[in-house]
């Protein structure tokens, strides 16, 4: 079945590269409460190994015309389509520091909205989170604050370019600031580094430790294979 309704991320384009398309994707779709979820299972290969069908969270056009017509029904009796809130919602509700319900549906809709700026998976992004700080805005590990760990000195000068009012450490711990910064980081050592995996690691090592390091050693760093392993999880909990 042609996923013609499917947006795809621009992390699942850089960071999950070559997209194999040996086989047709899929579309599963599940109505609770009058609410339908489509989601586009994708075989996709990240790197050189193979990994289960990547569930991407379906955009639906405002018409329904390029919609399958056992979706499209569907669609019109639920009057309605999800997009990836409720799925970030569930995701959320895995972090070791679980958040209230509040705050789990205010973190999905942060990550939501800036994962979308930047072109990243928004479950790419809660597991980072869930890896760095277990969800909790106030955790601190060394000099590193809040939901993605980002230090002071490093993060004073992204938040410039991102437009984030510096208040000092403060900043960092309200989640809006600190997702924001961090993802902007993230995308800037990419585009620094021309490797998604050597991103990952220098967004845990520092740029200088990693400026010499191949993408294949990147990739098998403690750290690096820690976000994948919990990025995958999560995706197979999406699908």
């Amino acid at each position: 079945m042609p996923a013609s309704v499917a947006h795809c991320y621009r992390h699942a384009l850089r960071f999950a590269r070559g997209v194999v398309r040996t086989r047709s994707a899929q579309i599963a779709i599940a109505v609770v409460g009058g609410i339908v979820t489509i989601v586009t299972l994708a075989p996709a290969q990240v790197g050189t190994s193979m990994h289960r069908p990547v569930p991407v969270i379906a955009a639906v056009s405002a018409t329904l015309a390029s919609i399958p017509p056992v979706v499209s029904d569907v669609a019109v009796r639920a009057r309605d389509v999800v997009d990836p809130i409720v799925t970030l919602m569930g995701a959320l509700d895995e972090c070791p520091n679980a958040p209230s319900p509040t705050l789990r549906a205010r973190l999905a809709r942060i990550i939501h909205a800036e994962s979308a700026t930047y072109g990243y998976d928004p479950l790419f992004i809660t597991a980072l989170m869930q890896v760095e700080s277990g969800c909790s805005p106030t955790a601190r590990g060394g000099e590193a604050i809040g939901l993605v760990q980002l230090l002071p000195s490093t993060a004073e000068w992204v938040a410039r370019r991102v437009g984030v009012p510096w208040r000092g450490e403060r900043t960092l711990i309200e989640p809006a600031s600190n997702i924001a910064i961090g993802l902007r980081y993230l995308d800037e050592l990419e585009d620094l580094l021309g490797d998604p995996y050597r991103a990952m690691a220098a967004y845990n090592m520092g740029p200088a430790r990693v400026a010499r390091m191949s993408s294949s050693r990147a990739k098998q760093t403690r750290y690096v294979r820690k976000v994948l392993s919990r990025y995958e999880a999560l995706l197979e909990q999406a699908a």
